[in-house]
């Protein structure tokens, strides 16, 4: 650098200059002095976004071909010897092995190439600088500043590099001040995350002292049934020795029992034994005994004949006369079971005789009937045979309800009392497809407004259209549907109102019956709007809502389904959870259901499988649907709750945005986070695209758009709580 040049630097001092010399003035790079240098005229770049002009020195204080001329580098190293500088700031790791700070008298190392005067200067002051700031022990404003001055005075040096410089040291300082105002807007979501973490935190400790309460009571709860079971054990084995000793008794006392049975039965034989023994010795005493009997009185013996004569007459007297009065009388129970079999085939003989009596009538009047219907058959015959004769044949009509729509019942409304010229004429109105009897829906035209799957112009017919058969067409265009999705290479999903009408025109082969059947679907799902599955297919089919809002829900009760099995495996895979098991899963699976919300799901599961209290919930069943798609109150109810929840969160956002016109982006994405504090962020970047129609990139430069655009748009898409806190219950 020319000595002229450095004649402009401020009178820094110089490494080993000598105590006793003068010390010029220093000036200092923070004055105001630094400012009014350059108070002449300024420049501007031409970068996008960059708005600064950057200030010259006046023209009058240029110098001739110094302060005119471009800087230019020393050439460094020199010839001459001088003292090498060490590393301004804070050295970063261990300083290189290979080359010596220090000579081996302790004394900076002393290099052979000298550094430019300038280049002196500017580290004797930066150094100074740091000095002055070397309480500060990390990275600091003051040190910020210090370095920014010297390269703000290396700048204005260098006259041909400066406007890059300005623009290197702008890009700079532009960038830093966008970090220092992201830091300042994180600032408060660092506060609110640590709120909520040690509200969290409070939480958990108290879940954990309520689980050591219940483990608590849990174990002594335990340690009381081991008693019990202890006891019971005890118990059991007192009654065993019991048992034991009462079998042990019993087989004494069936031992004695033996001995004296048998004890009995040889006292009988000796009894016996005596007996005959004893009628032996009568035996030879009975003639003794006869030898005194003949000696007895005979008047007594005649008394007692004479008596005993009276007794038998007596006695013959009331036998004869009971076998007169009772000889015919049966047992009383008899007579009762016969008078029941009596009482019953009387009944029936009165119920069969009246049966017979109306059929007996009925027959009269059939009778009757069949004589009137031969004579009137006997009169149309007579008079066919004259009109064979006379009359041409006659078609037969009646062939045409085998072929018309309708059949039978249709044909004959149609045709009652009609001759044979309008016959025909019907007939041609049939195959033009404009017969009688039907009810036809208004077309909507062939505008660019009109569905695809809708544009005719002409008569449409309303088809006997069942419920069920909307149904079926719908989950068979879902199935042919994701298939389509899955070839797909970009992964995209194709418009639903385009593939629905490729899919009826493919299905029905012809474009007439694909829009008369379009037309029909719409119908009747336009009939049963309280029929959710249809109302939901529906709203897709006519662009109210996103088709994303079907398939997250199938997601939804997959992962659902998911739980249930888990849980259902720890408990043995029975294919059966108990109703507060279940009631549990729902509970850890929808953490933004309140409780009525829960009941309600209970209830429909309850009403769906016909449960008592304690029964066990057969959850599969839950998740079966019919050949049309259509599914129990279980799930239903979950996509109702489903969408009431997502339209009550888009009312939320409206309420917290009521008094803005055209919202823009960062505004939206407050209200978002204010109302649903548990929302990450890729949640958020997708309800702003949503709200906004824009892809991510182009969030930045959206342009304010209405509250009613942005609700109606969050209506439609897969917009719903995240999580069951906002920011006022944060706080």
């Amino acid at each position: 650098m020319s000595t002229k040049t450095l004649s402009k630097l401020p009178p820094i001092p110089v490494g080993r200059s000598s105590p006793n010399a003068s010390q010029p003035k220093v000036m200092n790079l923070r004055s105001p002095q630094t400012v009014t240098a350059f108070s002449g005229p300024s420049y501007q770049l031409t970068l996008k976004g960059d708005t600064t002009r950057h200030p010259l020195p006046q023209p009058a204080s240029l110098k001739p071909y110094v302060d005119t001329k471009s800087g230019s580098l020393d050439s460094w190293p020199a010839h001459c010897t001088s003292q090498a500088t060490s590393k301004l700031g804070p050295t970063v790791g261990p300083p290189s092995s290979s080359i010596p700070s220090r000579g081996s008298d302790g004394e900076p190392y002393q290099s052979l190439v000298p550094k430019p005067k300038f280049l002196e200067q500017l580290e004797m002051y930066l150094r100074k600088e740091l000095r002055n700031t070397a309480s500060d022990s990390g990275p600091s404003d003051t040190r910020l500043q210090a370095f920014r001055e010297v390269f703000e005075y290396l700048i204005g040096d260098f006259k041909t590099y400066k406007p890059l410089l300005s623009a290197i040291k702008n890009e700079y300082e532009i960038t830093l001040s966008h970090q220092r105002e992201q830091i300042r807007e994180l600032e408060p979501l660092k506060a609110m995350l640590v709120t909520v973490s040690e509200q969290c935190n409070q939480k958990i400790m108290g879940f954990h002292e309520e689980e050591r309460e219940e483990i608590t009571a849990l174990k002594n709860e335990r340690w009381e049934l081991l008693d019990k079971v202890r006891t019971m054990k005890e118990e059991h084995t007192s009654q065993q020795m019991q048992i034991s000793k009462l079998q042990d008794e019993v087989a004494t006392e069936y031992l004695k029992y033996r001995d004296e049975c048998d004890a009995r039965k040889l006292l009988i034989s000796d009894i016996n034994d005596l007996r005959y023994q004893q009628e032996d010795a009568k035996k030879s005493q009975g003639t003794e005994k006869q030898a005194e009997e003949e000696q007895e009185d005979p008047v007594k013996l005649k008394i007692a004949l004479r008596k005993c004569r009276e007794d038998l007459s007596t006695a013959t007297v009331k036998l004869n006369e009971m076998i007169a009065n009772y000889g015919d009388v049966v047992p009383r129970r008899d007579f009762e079971f016969l008078k029941a079999d009596f009482e019953k085939l009387q009944v029936e003989k009165d119920e069969l005789q009246s049966d017979h009596v109306t059929l007996q009538k009925e027959h009269d009047i059939l009778q009757e009937t069949a004589e009137k219907l031969q004579e009137e058959r006997n009169t149309y015959l007579e008079e066919w045979e004259t009109l064979k004769g006379r009359a041409t044949p006659r078609p037969d009509w009646d062939r045409c309800s085998k072929v018309l729509e309708g059949g039978e019942e249709r044909w004959t409304m149609i045709s009652q009392d009609k001759r044979s010229d309008e016959l025909v004429g019907l007939l041609l109105k049939e195959i033009t497809g404009d017969g009688e009897g039907f009810e036809y829906l208004e077309c909507r035209g062939i505008d660019e407004e009109v569905p695809i799957y809708l544009r005719y112009e002409g008569k449409i017919r309303r088809k006997k259209m069942a419920h069920r058969d909307a149904g079926l067409i719908f989950k068979e265009m879902w199935t042919e549907k994701a298939k389509k999705d899955a070839e797909r290479s970009d992964n995209s999903l194709e418009d639903v109102a385009s593939f629905f009408a490729q899919f009826m025109l493919q299905k029905y082969g012809e474009q007439r019956a694909a829009i008369e059947w379009a037309y029909n679907v719409v119908d009747i799902c336009e009939q049963n709007t309280k029929d959710d599955h249809l109302k939901m297919f529906y709203d897709i089919l006519a662009g109210e809502l996103d088709e994303q809002v079907y398939h997250q829900f199938m997601e939804q009760l997959a992962n659902l389904f998911g739980a249930l099995e888990k849980k259902d495996s720890e408990l043995g895979a029975e294919g059966q959870l108990p109703q507060d098991e279940f009631e549990e899963v729902l509970q850890e699976f929808f953490p933004v259901k309140d409780e009525d919300s829960l009941a309600a799901l209970m209830t429909a599961v309850t009403d769906e499988l016909t449960l008592q209290e304690t029964e066990k919930i057969n959850y599969k069943e839950l998740f079966t649907e019919d050949e049309d798609g259509s599914v129990g109150p279980f799930i239903n109810k979950l996509r109702t709750q489903d969408r009431e929840e997502r339209a009550s969160y888009v009312d939320e956002i409206r309420q917290e945005l009521r008094d803005k016109g055209d919202v823009p982006v960062s505004e939206l994405r407050v209200a978002i986070a204010v109302i649903d504090a548990e929302i990450d962020k890729a949640n958020v970047m997708l309800y702003l695209t949503i709200a906004y129609d824009l892809p991510v990139e182009e969030l930045n430069q959206a342009d304010p758009v209405s509250l009613d655009v942005i609700c109606k748009r969050l209506q439609r898409g897969p917009v719903r709580r995240i999580g069951s806190l906002n920011s006022s219950e944060l706080k």
